[in-house]
């Protein structure tokens, strides 16, 4: 006797699918993950993959949105810092998000480098200009197009930091945090110079 499926909306059906497949996804890779077992983890027939995402990538790439994508809302309790402190909490706000994301934000964050796709790089991208808005904002600065070009490599940094703290451990968060506060700060500080 098969569990009587529970009637969802649309978008909470399509957010569930997301979430469990962020949940495989977090400890194997695209490749070792089927729709079988997407559907399996998501309590759907597969049909529904196809339904809501066209195919096992497209899921693949709702799911790495939604685990690289910094959430929009400004940071609070900057107001009358100085620009080192304002720097200085908003990588550590960044690192925490990265401690709650854990494993799924790391390697999703670094997925580009692991499948060189087009669509998947338009992911990064996309997480990348986000975090440059949101780092802006946070230290009071416009969002210049030219201060966002020079803050979006500090995002690589901050994956391959947070990997190294994660999951190699060879940095302590402090240290993580000194090395990108630092880096944050070079790169505003020569354009306002």
């Amino acid at each position: 006797m098969t569990a009587a499926r529970l009637r969802l909306a649309p978008a909470e059906r399509r957010q569930q699918i997301i979430e469990a497949a962020q949940d495989l996804y977090a400890t194997r890779p695209y490749d070792e993950v089927s729709t079988v077992e997407l559907a399996a983890a998501a309590g759907v027939a597969r049909g529904l993959i196809n339904h809501y995402f066209g195919d096992k990538r497209e899921l693949f790439l709702a799911a790495m949105r939604e685990s690289v994508l910094m959430p929009e809302q400004p940071l609070q309790g900057l107001e009358g810092k100085s620009l080192e402190e304002r720097a200085r909490l908003t990588m550590s706000w960044i690192l925490d998000a990265a401690t709650t994301y854990g494993e799924a934000w790391v390697n999703a964050s670094g997925a580009a480098n692991l499948h060189g796709s087009s669509d998947i790089q338009a992911v990064i991208d996309e997480a990348d200009d986000r975090a440059a808005r949101l780092v802006l904002d946070a230290l009071g600065l416009p969002d210049d197009a030219q201060l966002r070009a020079r803050l979006r490599p500090v995002a690589t940094l901050t994956k391959a930091v947070c990997r190294e703290w994660l999951q190699r451990g060879t940095f302590t968060r402090d240290e993580a945090l000194d090395l990108l506060t630092t880096t944050v700060l070079l790169f505003v500080q020569k354009e306002n110079a």
